[in-house]
């Protein structure tokens, strides 16, 4: 968290994503003075995956309030088609975590099987 940049908002996200393999991968949220921004969980997994990482395991998020804030729809998107059997821990303001499976957070995704079956193997 202490790494974001939210001028804007003034709203830090920390996140810090666990591959299969051990390694870990942090981000964190950034905004622009034209308010264009990508948050921390797309960071970690952006930087994940150009490092070669395919084969995530946890991702925790944390955000300094007194509550969790869970990952908004265009992260649970690209963690669901990613790493559909991702953890997610939540930092619930007073020191601990909550767990779940990203597919708790996203019920009902778009994903490679509504596509065109010529299209499908073109994703990751």
């Amino acid at each position: 968290m202490a790494m974001a940049v939210a001028p804007s908002s003034k709203f830090q996200v920390g996140a810090a994503l666990l591959c299969e393999d051990g390694t870990v991968f942090t981000g964190c949220n950034i905004e622009s003075p034209t308010y264009l921004g990508i948050c921390a969980e797309r960071v970690a997994l952006f930087k994940a995956l150009s490092e070669g990482q395919r084969s995530f395991k946890t991702i925790a998020v944390a955000c300094g309030t007194n509550g969790a804030c869970s990952p908004c729809g265009a992260c649970r998107q690209i963690l669901w088609e990613f790493a559909p059997e991702l953890e997610v821990a939540l930092d619930d303001g007073q020191g601990g975590f909550t767990l779940r499976a990203i597919a708790e957070y996203f019920p009902e995704p778009f994903d490679r099987n509504k596509l065109d079956p010529a299209r499908k193997n073109r994703l990751v």
